[in-house]
């Protein structure tokens, strides 16, 4: 098969959350099992100046200059091309600086609010027409998120338009995150070459009078897949489906879950370069080392037998932030210690960043680095996720690996990954059901209280550690569902 993977981010090129990993293994794995599989993403200003790609050797590609117009303006696109690290799967990067290349931010925020639609809109269209520019037609496009959202309804008007190069081709749209539609208003279409007659009906893109691109992947996509089985269910239910549950619902027959996997060859205690010492499921001895490197890292008591709490992630209420602020006093007051990571909303940043000055055991740090996260996975007790909703959640997964055992909300992907760990002593994690502070705070000190049974802990670590979450099973449901399209064809 002859697979064009088209995405916003692609690690680690250009990586806001889990999109980005996602794009940048799974094409590994369908690529070893034989597959032409290829990535395209912008060419952002931030790639274009980080040094640290030099080693991955971005080239021009030759003859693929086209010049696309919209609105009246004639905007010239090219190629670049290099390869996954360490893969032999060819990456491509749409060129074009007024709309990407003099941006160091992958999602600028200051612009006019439709400027991020149309330009993924533009990347989109220009995806299409610099593969039919280099002569690489597709079986399948798998399209990921609001951002590519276009490409099946593209396809749509071109065979219509019996476009000849786009005739047959199928498409595969992927959910992450149901709550990023990428709505606008009518007038969209107008810029985007779409005709509205044809689209802009309750039946089409239509959505409570503005346009949902969103929704026209979903219905004019081949096949539709989320990241996880439960969320594939949830999305389709009123609490979870961001308005969309109706569409997801008469669409079911096309709509399917594959839980997202990680990438063992760079999340791994036992071979990460970034930690102080590394360790395995059979020698577990650096996991202490990590944790007293993490809590002088962090000006905490340096203290094997106080529990570190972990949370790396994006400061916003969907993952739970607001139940956080919620518990903090209670928390300050506990005998255990929490280090968080990550950027987000300005409210909780700000509530945050307070707390190295107000308490002793809670420490923040904002921005993203990930290899003080692999630090902060190595060092930790236990990972802190009590998510709104969940799609999948890659960070339980690699929490598991490096024997920092999860706290989490049963939801989405965090349902199928995380096993209450009770008395037959067969789980992997903690979990509670109802997203509220109490549940919260009592599933904490459970684990707390588990932590003092070093047995106990012991096992936990065990059930966690032994887990297999690669991408070789995901990437097979991949390699099928490609392969269903493919023979519904016919």
């Amino acid at each position: 098969m002859k697979i064009l993977f088209v995405s916003a981010e692609v690690s680690p090129f250009a990586k806001v959350g889990g999109l980005g990993d996602v794009a940048g293994s799974l094409p590994k794995f369908i690529k070893k099992m034989g597959h032409d599989i290829r990535v395209i993403l912008p060419y952002y200003g931030i790639i274009n100046n980080n040094t640290n790609y030099q080693e991955c050797k971005i080239k021009d590609v030759p003859d693929s200059s086209i010049e696309i117009e919209f609105e009246g303006t004639t905007s010239k696109f090219s190629l670049k091309k290099c390869f996954l690290p360490d893969a032999n799967v060819p990456v491509y990067f749409v060129v074009n600086y007024n709309l990407f290349g003099q941006y160091e931010d992958i999602y600028p925020t200051n612009h006019k609010e439709n400027f991020q639609l149309k330009r993924f809109i533009v990347f989109s269209y220009a995806t299409l027409k610099l593969a039919e520019r280099i002569n690489f037609k597709p079986d399948i496009i798998h399209c990921n998120d609001w951002h590519i959202a276009s490409i099946p309804i593209y396809l749509t008007s071109f065979a219509d338009k019996n476009i000849d190069f786009f005739n047959g081709i199928k498409t595969l749209y992927t959910i992450h995150n149901l709550s990023y539609q990428g709505r606008s208003v009518p007038e969209v279409l107008d810029f985007a070459k779409i005709d509205s007659k044809k689209f802009f009906h309750m039946s089409g893109l239509e959505f409570y009078g503005k346009v949902n691109w969103m929704k026209g992947g979903i219905l004019y996509a081949d096949k539709v897949n989320t990241v996880s089985e439960n969320y594939a269910k949830e999305i389709q239910t009123k609490e979870y489906g961001e308005d969309l549950d109706g569409v997801l619902r008469a669409n079911s027959n096309k709509l399917s879950g594959i839980l997202n996997g990680v990438d063992y060859s760079i999340w791994n205690p036992e071979n990460d370069k970034h930690i102080i010492r590394n360790y395995s499921e059979k020698d577990l001895k650096g996991k202490n080392s990590c944790k007293i490197s993490l809590q002088k890292e962090y000006d905490l008591e340096a203290n094997p037998y106080v529990p570190v709490l972990a949370m790396v992630s994006r400061m916003v209420e969907q993952k739970g932030f607001d139940l956080l602020e919620r518990i903090i006093y209670q928390l300050r007051g506990m005998n255990l210690q929490l280090v968080i990571l990550g950027r987000g909303d300005k409210k909780y940043e700000k509530i945050l960043l307070k707390l190295n000055e107000s308490t002793s055991n809670i420490r923040v740090k904002t921005g993203f680095n990930e290899i003080r996260a692999e630090k902060i996975y190595a060092g930790a007790d236990m990972f802190l996720q009590p998510s709104k909703f969940e799609p999948c959640g890659l960070s339980q997964l690699i929490a598991l690996k490096y024997a920092t055992i999860p706290i989490v909300r049963k939801t989405g992907g965090l349902a199928d990954t995380i096993v209450d760990f009770s008395s037959d002593e067969t789980g992997n994690g903690f979990m509670f059901k109802e997203y509220s502070t109490a549940e919260l705070l009592s599933t904490i000190k459970t684990a707390c209280k588990y932590f003092e049974n070093k047995n106990l802990w012991d096992k936990i670590i065990t059930n966690a550690m032994s887990c297999d979450f690669g991408w070789q099973k995901s990437a097979e449901l991949y390699e099928k569902l490609y392969k269903d399209i493919l023979r519904e064809e016919g």
